[in-house]
């Protein structure tokens, strides 16, 4: 009796004590998401840190919420997130690229978000919009812009016949082969620089405004006309180094920068390189095709985006919206000359400051077509790759070179998308 008492008091006394430890357990659980709930974790590239830590203090005070500030690698930091997040070691807000929230957001990376019709415009929305769910707030517009230098042109060339006349100009020959011209350059046999001119003649990418994967348009009449109008500048203009697509990249910088060059198409980030080579440059739309049309380049940009694996949805969210606001989109304009995707935001800094790269994107982007942000856009990346290098070769016919890359696109997707 006595030995079965005892035992079953320990037994008792066992039950007792895991109870106690399963509490503790709990209540160490709900301390940390409480204190998860108190703060919250913005990621973000060196150059961004001190424009969070000028406008975070306003949020915090007003939400009593502590918002900590960590810098890495924007790009890194997406890579990490699907490993990161369930680890709980993910930021709660970061910064994607437009075309990676569209692929991390179906992959359940990332949070819906809600937009603001105020802030933004359907174009911007689109940016970061997969099938009707917003996956980030807008927030930095890109797109490619052309340059002039004011000691060799007199004004901004205004339409592409204005720089064919320009590659007739002896005075702009090539120094290693006086039958070519250098008077404009562009990297073309970069499907990013080269899609501007082909929308613009009436190819595409996706169907139903880059929203159905399984219609591709780059092959269509215009495509393969826009296609063949660039593949004539390689062949008849520039020189065989242009089709490089190692080495044109640099050898346009040069020529540009060394005053042999008249114009450019190119991104804002080449600015700061003119700037420090003291090129006296201005900055303008990018001139009508051709056929009248408008050269619609790729629009694109950041967006401030939200874990899904965040612990504090809701503020997270709040947050990222904050510093999309009208005021704090100026100031990071302010901060970073970036411009802001906020439609009120960009019309102030165009009141506000006479820049010319500023008015140049700005202008631009209203012609530009958002880049897709579907999963499937990663195929079209990899099948055009060498689209313009192998039409400027001249071995295959444009139409056919256009056929090869959407061949080898849809089949990519075929097999690597079943939905």
């Amino acid at each position: 009796m006595m030995k079965k008492s005892f035992k079953k008091l320990g037994l008792l006394a066992l039950a007792a004590g895991m109870t106690v430890t399963l509490a503790a357990c709990g209540s160490d659980k709900k301390d940390a998401d409480a204190n998860a709930k108190k703060s919250i974790t913005v990621s973000v590239d060196k150059g961004y840190k001190d424009y969070i830590n000028d406008v975070k203090g306003q949020f915090e005070k007003d939400n009593g919420i502590k918002v900590v500030v960590k810098t890495h690698d924007a790009l890194s930091t997406l890579d990490n997130l699907k490993l990161d997040g369930p680890a709980g070691k993910a930021p709660d807000v970061m910064m994607a690229p437009f075309d990676r929230t569209g692929v991390l957001g179906k992959q359940g990376q990332l949070a819906t978000v809600s937009l603001s019709n105020s802030r933004y415009n359907k174009k911007d929305q689109a940016l970061v919009t997969l099938k009707d769910k917003h996956y980030g707030q807008p927030a930095v517009i890109e797109t490619l812009v052309m340059y002039y230098n004011k000691d060799l042109v007199s004004q901004a060339p205004q339409t592409f016949a204005d720089l064919e006349k320009l590659s007739k100009d002896p005075k702009f020959a090539y120094e290693n082969d006086k039958t070519k011209n250098v008077a404009f350059l562009t990297q073309w046999t970069n499907f990013y620089n080269a899609y501007g001119v082909i929308k613009g003649y009436g190819g595409y990418i996706f169907g139903q405004n880059n929203t159905n994967p399984k219609n591709l348009g780059l092959n269509n009449k215009g495509g393969v006309e826009g296609i063949t109008y660039m593949a004539n500048w390689f062949k008849n203009v520039w020189p065989k180094g242009m089709q490089s697509t190692t080495s044109n990249e640099n050898f346009i910088t040069d020529q540009f920068t060394k005053g042999k060059t008249a114009v450019v198409i190119d991104g804002p980030w080449m600015a700061a390189t003119y700037k420090k080579a003291k090129v006296n440059y201005g900055v303008a739309k990018i001139p009508t095709l051709p056929n009248g049309k408008e050269y619609q380049a790729f629009g694109g940009g950041k967006a401030w985006v939200v874990s899904n694996y965040s612990k504090n949805k809701s503020m997270s969210k709040k947050f990222a919206a904050y510093l999309a606001n009208d005021k704090n989109q100026q100031k990071f304009y302010q901060a970073t000359q970036e411009i802001p995707a906020n439609e009120n935001a960009r019309t102030k800094v165009v009141q506000n400051k006479d820049d010319q790269l500023t008015r140049a994107v700005i202008a631009q982007f209203k012609a530009a077509d958002p880049m897709p942000n579907l999963p499937e856009m990663a195929e079209v990346w990899t099948g055009a790759e060498n689209l313009m290098v192998n039409a400027a070769a001249g071995k295959s016919s444009p139409q056919q070179v256009a056929d090869k890359a959407v061949k080898q696109i849809k089949e990519s997707i075929q097999q690597k998308y079943k939905d």
